[in-house]
Protein backbone atom coordinates (compact mmCIF):
# COMPACT_ATOMS: atom_id res chain seq x y z
CA UNK A 1 0.00 0.00 0.00
CA UNK A 2 2.95 2.57 -0.21
CA UNK A 3 2.53 5.08 -2.24
CA UNK A 4 -1.29 4.61 -1.84
CA UNK A 5 -3.81 7.25 -0.76
CA UNK A 6 -6.28 6.04 1.58
CA UNK A 7 -9.37 7.70 2.13
CA UNK A 8 -12.72 7.70 4.23
CA UNK A 9 -15.93 10.07 4.03
CA UNK A 10 -13.78 12.76 2.48
CA UNK A 11 -11.37 12.59 4.92
CA UNK A 12 -7.38 11.67 3.42
CA UNK A 13 -5.44 9.56 5.94
CA UNK A 14 -2.28 11.44 6.43
CA UNK A 15 -1.20 9.27 9.72
CA UNK A 16 -1.17 5.97 11.26
CA UNK A 17 0.59 3.17 13.45
CA UNK A 18 -0.11 -0.10 14.49
CA UNK A 19 -0.08 -2.20 17.62
CA UNK A 20 -0.57 -5.61 17.46
CA UNK A 21 -3.36 -6.11 15.16
CA UNK A 22 -4.70 -2.63 15.68
CA UNK A 23 -3.97 0.04 13.10
CA UNK A 24 -5.18 4.09 14.15
CA UNK A 25 -5.04 6.21 12.03
CA UNK A 26 -5.22 9.83 11.33
CA UNK A 27 -7.52 11.15 8.82
CA UNK A 28 -8.05 15.42 7.02
CA UNK A 29 -10.52 16.50 5.26
CA UNK A 30 -10.03 20.29 5.13
CA UNK A 31 -13.45 21.38 4.51
CA UNK A 32 -15.05 19.87 7.37
CA UNK A 33 -16.53 20.85 10.33
CA UNK A 34 -13.89 18.78 12.09
CA UNK A 35 -11.57 18.63 9.67
CA UNK A 36 -9.46 15.86 11.30
CA UNK A 37 -10.16 12.28 12.97
CA UNK A 38 -8.72 9.48 14.52
CA UNK A 39 -9.73 5.67 13.48
CA UNK A 40 -9.80 2.68 14.50
CA UNK A 41 -8.89 0.59 11.03
CA UNK A 42 -9.06 -2.97 10.43
CA UNK A 43 -8.00 -4.89 7.04
CA UNK A 44 -6.42 -1.30 5.51
CA UNK A 45 -10.21 0.05 4.84
CA UNK A 46 -12.52 -0.62 7.67
CA UNK A 47 -12.86 2.40 10.01
CA UNK A 48 -14.72 2.64 12.88
CA UNK A 49 -15.36 4.63 16.36
CA UNK A 50 -13.85 8.20 14.90
CA UNK A 51 -13.26 10.96 16.97
CA UNK A 52 -13.18 14.09 15.76
CA UNK A 53 -11.10 16.94 16.32
CA UNK A 54 -10.96 20.63 15.24
CA UNK A 55 -6.64 20.40 15.38
CA UNK A 56 -4.50 18.20 14.19
CA UNK A 57 -2.55 17.92 18.08
CA UNK A 58 -5.98 17.44 19.46
CA UNK A 59 -6.11 14.63 16.65
CA UNK A 60 -2.96 12.94 17.76
CA UNK A 61 -3.52 13.41 21.53
CA UNK A 62 -6.33 10.74 20.95
CA UNK A 63 -4.25 8.85 18.74
CA UNK A 64 -1.45 8.52 21.19
CA UNK A 65 -4.54 8.30 24.56
CA UNK A 66 -6.00 5.41 22.16
CA UNK A 67 -2.00 3.33 21.76
CA UNK A 68 -1.47 3.85 25.51
CA UNK A 69 -4.83 1.73 26.27
CA UNK A 70 -4.07 -0.61 23.48
CA UNK A 71 -0.36 -1.25 24.93
CA UNK A 72 -2.35 -2.13 28.56
CA UNK A 73 -4.61 -4.96 26.45
CA UNK A 74 -3.94 -8.23 27.27
CA UNK A 75 -4.30 -9.26 23.43
CA UNK A 76 -1.61 -6.84 22.55
CA UNK A 77 1.13 -7.87 25.42
CA UNK A 78 4.27 -10.11 23.94
CA UNK A 79 3.79 -13.22 26.04
CA UNK A 80 5.81 -14.24 28.92
CA UNK A 81 9.13 -15.74 28.32
CA UNK A 82 9.29 -17.87 31.71
CA UNK A 83 5.21 -19.69 31.80
CA UNK A 84 5.04 -20.65 35.32
CA UNK A 85 2.96 -23.54 36.87
CA UNK A 86 0.34 -23.16 39.07
CA UNK A 87 2.31 -23.51 42.13
CA UNK A 88 4.80 -20.54 40.98
CA UNK A 89 7.99 -22.66 39.95
CA UNK A 90 9.39 -21.92 36.52
CA UNK A 91 8.76 -24.53 33.76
Amino acid sequence: MEGTKRSNQGYEIIESCTIGNTELVIGHHPTAPNPYVCWYCKGGDNYYWGCYCNTLEAAREKLNERYQSECDMPYNQPPDRKAKHHDGRER
